[in-house]
């Protein structure tokens, strides 16, 4: 993988939580490859979302509108969305704009599958 390059791979687990690993920065470039990953769970029938950031090294307002939009599909279709793992460049980009009060963060996904 490129350095900085952006990736998505979602699974959707036997309790039907999908998750989706995203690493690299998402940026404008990144959120089609976030959206088809999302879309793909959701096609598997994950409607309550989990997005392990953990991998994630930076994030621009495209990624933030990408999160909000997901966030709002997920509501629709009567889910719910968790982030997990935030580093601590991209957890400050999430407190600046006040996504952490919309969207419930935790520290990992183990923490975030107990909840």
């Amino acid at each position: 993988m490129e350095p900085g390059r952006f990736q998505a791979q979602g699974e959707v687990r036997p309790t039907g939580v999908a998750v989706v690993r995203v690493s690299g920065e998402l940026d404008y470039d990144g959120v089609t490859v976030l959206e088809d990953a999302v879309r793909s769970v959701r096609a598997l029938g994950g409607h309550r979302l989990l997005l392990d950031l953990s991998g994630l090294t930076f994030m621009d307002s495209s990624g933030v509108n990408a999160l909000l939009k997901a966030r709002q599909e997920t509501l629709v279709t009567g889910g719910w969305m968790r982030i997990a793992g935030p580093q601590p460049p991209v957890l400050k980009v999430i407190e600046l704009v006040g996504l952490d009060q919309a969207i419930p963060l935790y520290s990992s996904v183990g923490e975030a599958l107990e909840s």
